[in-house]
């Protein structure tokens, strides 16, 4: 593990659906770190956390807060294995703040989502995994032509700027023959969108196929690449549903 994994929560707000970045998890060695981003004290009827009301603090412990432990799969769970597999993690990556950014860590009893943000390291670099979105939506046809994808297969993102419902939304396509495969998750759609609106180089491919999946985790996608003069606001951040 590195020094230390940052994650992301969101709190999706009831009334207009937005989603809204309201929490950081630090995973260190030794140690994990919580505080409010400045999504929570301007997101609509946001209420702090129990054991957590101090929207200035930052909270520290040794083990994994509550709220998020809960929303990891046991390891005594037989599918557990799978369910690693499925994430694209070993063993040694499997650690809690990599297992909720690659799964989500949702919950159908709450409104909330964890996730990961592109990070660019000194030289301008990032490598960074998400899965295939919108399989759901998808014609029969489709789900054919993603079958037949094979690990490591270049990809093309492109803007989807007709795109009434959602402003930022990203499309992926698969080349040789050219096809719509999905979308890039809308919690990232806007940070890949200004990748591909500035310069920079960027790289599409397949990660990993897991056919025997459910669809959320069938197909995980990696962009690479440089990006020395593109910086993300990590803290303040909000994606449509």
């Amino acid at each position: 593990m590195t020094e230390h994994n940052t994650v992301y929560l969101a709190w999706q707000a009831p009334e207009t659906r937005d989603w809204h970045v309201v929490g950081a998890l630090i995973e260190h060695a030794d140690k994990y770190v919580f505080h409010y981003t400045q999504g929570a004290t301007r997101a609509h009827k946001f209420s702090p956390f129990s054991g957590m009301e101090d929207l200035s603090k930052s909270y520290i412990s040794k083990e994994l807060f509550p709220l998020f432990h809960n929303r990891l799969l046991s390891q005594r769970r037989p599918e557990y294995p799978n369910f690693i597999k499925w994430l694209g993690l070993s063993p040694t990556e499997a650690t809690p703040a990599n297992i909720l950014a690659r799964s989500g860590g949702t919950r159908g009893t709450d409104h909330l989502q964890v996730f990961k943000r592109i990070e660019v390291d000194s030289e301008g670099a990032f490598k960074h995994f998400f899965f295939l979105h919108g399989l759901g939506y998808l014609s029969s046809s489709v789900h054919e032509r993603i079958d037949s994808l094979e690990q490591g297969e270049e990809l093309a993102l492109c803007l989807d700027n007709q795109n009434t419902y959602d402003p930022n939304a990203v499309i992926v396509r698969a080349k040789s023959p050219a096809e719509i495969i999905g979308y890039c998750p809308r919690y990232l759609a806007k940070d890949v969108r200004k990748l591909l609106e500035e310069p920079c180089t960027l790289k599409a491919s397949i990660e990993t196929i897991s056919k025997d999946a459910p669809k959320n985790y069938r197909v995980m996608c990696k962009i690479e690449g440089l990006a020395p003069n593109i910086s993300f606001d990590q803290e303040d951040y909000i994606f449509t549903d």
